[in-house]
């Protein structure tokens, strides 16, 4: 057996986890851990000392000129659309 699904097939019978709060932590490793667990579960970080630097790095993006760039385009594809519907539904009420 592999451990990596053995522990995810245990996960469903235990009443205690322990393991590194950077799995529940990092979103995309979260998903995958979190799916396994009970709603009513409760999760206890020990020696979470550096939780603070460690959810900064699992939560941040990098954003460059490019990225920027794309995004200002986007909106302005969307704005244009948001005024056409805008238009056109008012034509529609007026119609109506």
């Amino acid at each position: 057996w592999c451990p990596y699904y053995l522990t995810r097939q245990a996960i469903n019978h235990a009443t205690v986890l322990v393991f590194n709060y950077q799995y529940m932590l990092d979103p995309k490793v979260a998903k995958m851990v979190s799916k396994e667990l009970e709603s009513e579960s409760i999760i206890v970080f020990d020696e979470a000392h550096n939780i603070d630097s460690v959810c900064i790095e699992a939560l941040s993006v990098t954003v460059n000129d490019r990225n920027l760039d794309q995004a200002t385009r986007s909106l302005g594809r969307l704005s244009s659309e948001v005024s056409r519907m805008k238009a056109s539904d008012s034509e529609r009420l007026q119609r109506e």
